[in-house]
């Protein structure tokens, strides 16, 4: 599996930090490789403080055009097309504060490897408690 970072704002000193941000899972075909995990990342200080949640500045339709440009096979190819996710982090003082949320289509859940690869990506290690979940909202 092929990652490319679309945007990914982090600092030098915090490169170790996990993340926030959202991504795709677009098949070998598209970017003639093997499969391509799009990614936005940021770091979790930097993020949006949504609800009970620290979100992303980005989003999957916004972001599309940006990918749109790297992968011309897209032009006409709506962003909902292909699976896709996001990753939250549960803010503090609010049951299991610090929890990062892995929500994502079906697609991407169902194989290890990927989520895998997600994790790595957004920073997730074994020191953060990581929910991995079916989102009916990133459905292909």
């Amino acid at each position: 599996m092929k990652c490319v970072g679309i945007i990914t704002q982090s600092e030098k000193e915090n490169t170790n930090s996990p993340k926030v941000g959202i991504f795709w899972l677009l098949p070998a075909n598209i970017a003639d490789a093997d499969d391509v995990l799009l990614f936005a990342t940021q770091l979790v200080e930097n993020a949006n403080h949504a609800d009970i949640f620290y979100d992303s500045t980005f989003e999957h339709y916004i972001l599309w055009k940006t990918v749109q440009e790297m992968l011309p096979k897209l032009k006409n190819v709506p962003y909902e097309k292909y699976p896709r996710g996001r990753v939250t982090m549960i803010a503090k003082n609010y049951p299991n504060d610090g929890t990062f949320r892995l929500m994502a289509d079906v697609n991407i859940l169902q194989q290890k490897e990927c989520v895998a690869e997600i994790k790595r990506v957004f920073n997730l290690t074994d020191k953060q408690n990581v929910e991995v979940l079916r989102d009916a909202h990133y459905r292909t």
